[in-house]
């Protein structure tokens, strides 16, 4: 076979020259096909720049369709396309176009006509047909109005897919641009290709059954193709060798989402560009979604890549970075993925997960695993790209790994974080927290835990603190980062209840007796899941009671559940580390009393009501993710969605108080809980009355009130002239009354009928 490479040719070069044709064995054109998301941006991306590179007056912009393969008929003069007939079509298409729109298709027609998809009927026949349609406004009405048209063919994908192009062609044709064909229809034009020329009169089949990936080349090989052209032509080697190895070897997998080490090669690739960029500090929110739209899956081969003057922006002066990179990752690949998983953090909902196989082998890989790449790829170079010190990387893996779990991390702040990690100086992350290196791109609070853990792992030489003639620091920090569902938070075991670090005055490092109960306690009350089950109420109830600042603390609607995030948010919140700072010191719940900060008095009227009728049960068990709120000086209790709560009894309301005494007398089932005594659900409660053989409807409304209602539901008006509640509407307020059955009764007496 006779792999010769034509480079930096040109459509119409080579259309001059040869006869364009797409064999019968080649797939429906794909690049005209509507998904309503990732081909229709590819498509109007592809577009965009192939005007730009035509219509850049310094002719400095460069459109490359990569590598494009196939043979030569030499008896017959033409060029048969085995790989790239999508590009070639598309950019047969743009000059049809531009020829059409500027009047001048007679002047080209000729040479076009060397264009042409083989024994394909409708698309053979559509292609013939465009050389006979009349200039207009509108391509897409030119095309289908006119005579010799049949609409049958757009049953056909190829000729389906050839409109939707031709009017994205024509979407974006730039209208302040004059003489397109004069730029588009030569031999100095910018859209260019190479081409890798098969066996002279191959039609390529056999190249087709002998490729050992049995598919033609993919969007990789042509990236391949490009980067050792313009970057050293040693990296040929690399690709075909140790790389190509290391990629195989890691796709060779039933777990993995591919098994095709090309795919694996592209997303690897793309994934570190974008890190490159960002750590280059380029910002532009558009390129990450560029990068990540042009990752692989399934079997994607021939669609259009991002151009490589975007890749050079990354790779260029930086090459050996990358080759290096590569190099280290594929020496200390199994080091790097025994030491994640030793230290990953173990979750009853997923399995660990390797992030740099999640790096190369998805297409979909989080920004948790990015953050970690891009703290790897720091790792590497701080340390000369050296075999890997496995102490100092378990290290940098144990802070990195908190960090990043315990961060918001997103495409909008990526950039920030990987402009963090890339100002690290010192590949010994404790040295580096030790003497207050900065890490501001992440949560501030997991940071200064950090910065204070590494303070207590090393004394002042530099040297791992001994906790014990067994254990050092740093094994009772990680055995405690580990537990539950605490991954890698821990300051509530070392901070007072001011949310200080708790230091012994006599040894100026943390109370190590204060940390040890702590340390204890914890383990006594939660599991991976939250609270264990015996100590759900008990816990909960011992947190409310410390409650003193309604306003702050249940404003915003908190939860008390028993999960594992709820009381991890919990365990950290500002707002609550006086009341844990109590219940992790004492060695039972029921010791737990009122905060100091409230009298009795208020304790009394306030607190303890609260306490003795929350329906612990209820939301522990049935609606474990409603909340707490106080708003209006009401206490309520909502369901996860919507407005819909049980108002508390608090004061002057007591209204569950009173309906738990009635219920035997009214009806309200619709709205009340399983649980006794009753609690109802509603700002507003209504409920039916029975009186001498008659039903009369009632609402208790969040203000005290107690409305009479018509049949349809509305309260029934008094004197519609009056403004005052009470002499508006039938109704009384509730405060202070005893007996709300007879009030009922004065009610319906009040206006003597049946309502």
């Amino acid at each position: 076979m006779d792999n010769n490479v034509k480079s930096n040719t040109n459509f119409w070069t080579e259309i001059n020259k040869n006869n364009i044709h797409v064999p019968y064995y080649q797939r429906d054109y794909a690049q005209g096909r509507c998904d309503g998301g990732r081909i229709d941006n590819i498509r109007e991306v592809f577009v965009e720049e192939l005007y730009q590179t035509i219509t850049d007056p310094k002719k400095e912009k460069t459109c490359h369709l990569g590598l494009v393969f196939g043979s030569y008929d030499v008896a017959k003069n033409s060029f048969i396309a085995v790989d790239g007939q999508q590009r070639l079509t598309t950019v047969f298409l743009l000059h049809w176009y531009v020829a059409w729109h500027e009047g001048k298709l007679s002047d080209y027609e000729k040479t076009l006509k060397n264009f042409s998809w083989d024994t394909r009927g409708f698309s053979s026949q559509f292609v013939t047909l465009l050389f006979k349609i009349a200039s207009g406004d509108n391509v897409s009405d030119a095309i289908t109005t006119n005579k010799d048209y049949f609409s049958i063919w757009e049953n056909d994908p190829t000729v389906k897919g050839m409109l939707i192009m031709l009017k994205e062609i024509e979407t974006q044709y730039p209208k302040t641009e004059d003489g397109l064909c004069a730029k588009l229809f030569s031999n100095d034009c910018n859209i260019r290709y190479d081409i890798l020329r098969l066996e002279k009169n191959s039609d390529g089949k056999t190249y087709l059954k002998m490729n050992s990936r049995g598919r033609s080349l993919t969007t990789f090989e042509l990236f391949k193709s490009k980067f050792i052209d313009n970057y050293k032509p040693s990296f040929a080697a690399k690709f075909d060798t140790s790389w190509l190895d290391f990629m195989l070897a890691i796709s060779n997998n039933e777990n993995v989402d591919f098994a095709d080490p090309d795919i694996s090669y592209m997303n690897f690739i793309n994934e570190y560009t974008y890190l490159i960029l960002k750590s280059k500090d380029i910002t532009d929110s558009d390129t990450y979604k560029e990068f990540i739209a042009a990752k692989l899956k399934g079997n994607q081969i021939d669609v259009p890549f991002i151009s490589f003057e975007k890749y050079h922006s990354a790779f260029a002066g930086n090459i050996d970075c990358f080759s290096n990179f590569f190099d280290w990752i594929i020496d200390n690949y199994e080091k790097i993925k025994g030491i994640d998983k030793e230290l990953g953090f173990k979750s009853e909902k997923k399995e660990w997960e390797f992030f740099l196989d999640k790096i190369i082998k998805s297409h979909n890989p989080t920004f948790y695993h990015r953050a970690k790449f891009i703290s790897l790829f720091k790792y590497a170079n701080l340390t000369k790209y050296d075999l890997v010190n496995e102490e100092l990387y378990r290290k940098w893996n144990r802070v990195f790994r908190n960090l990043i779990e315990n961060s918001d991390i997103n495409a909008s702040n990526f950039g920030d974080v990987c402009e963090t990690v890339y100002k690290i100086n010192n590949s010994d992350i404790y040295l580096y927290l030790y003497s207050g290196g900065e890490l501001s791109s992440f949560n501030k609070e997991q940071v200064k835990e950090e910065k204070d853990k590494a303070k207590q792992i090393l004394n002042e030489n530099g040297n791992l603190r001994r906790y014990d003639d067994k254990y050092s620091w740093e094994d009772r920090i990680k055995e405690a980062e580990s537990f539950a569902f605490f991954k890698g938070v821990i300051r509530f075991l070392f901070q007072d209840e001011k949310g200080e670090v708790d230091i012994d005055p006599e040894t100026g490092i943390w109370n190590t007796r204060h940390f040890d109960k702590k340390w204890t306690t914890v383990q006594k009350y939660f599991d991976e899941r939250g609270v264990k089950d015996e100590y759900k109420v008990s816990l909960t109830k011992s947190l409310v009671i410390q409650c003193v600042n309604w306003d702050e603390q249940l404003y915003d609607k908190q939860i008390f559940n028993p999960n594992a995030s709820t009381w991890k948010w919990i365990l950290c919140s500002s707002i609550w580390k006086a009341p844990i700072h109590h219940i992790l010191f004492e060695d039972e719940l029921s010791k737990i009393s009122y905060t100091d900060s409230l009298s009795n008095d208020e304790a009394n009227k306030y607190i303890t009501p609260v306490l003795l009728s929350l329906p612990y049960e209820e939301f522990i068990y049935k609606e474990p993710t409603g909340r707490f709120r106080w708003k209006n000086g009401r206490l309520g209790y909502y369901k996860p969605w919507g407005h819909d709560a049980i108002l508390f009894d608090w004061g002057d309301f007591q209204r569950n108080e009173i309906l738990n005494e009635i219920i035997g007398h009214i009806d309200i089932s619709n709205q009340k809980n399983n649980n006794k005594p009753y609690f109802f659900w509603g700002w507003n409660i209504d409920f039916n009355y029975l009186k001498d053989g008659n039903t009369y409807s009632f609402q208790w409304s969040y203000n005290n009130f107690v409305y009479l209602l018509e049949k349809n539901g509305d309260k029934k008006i008094k004197d519609e002239s009056k403004t005052d509640n009470k002499e508006k509407l039938y109704c009384f307020n509730a405060v202070g009354v005893k007996d709300i059955i007879k009030q009922l009764d004065i009610l319906i007496d009040t206006i003597g009928i049946v309502v």
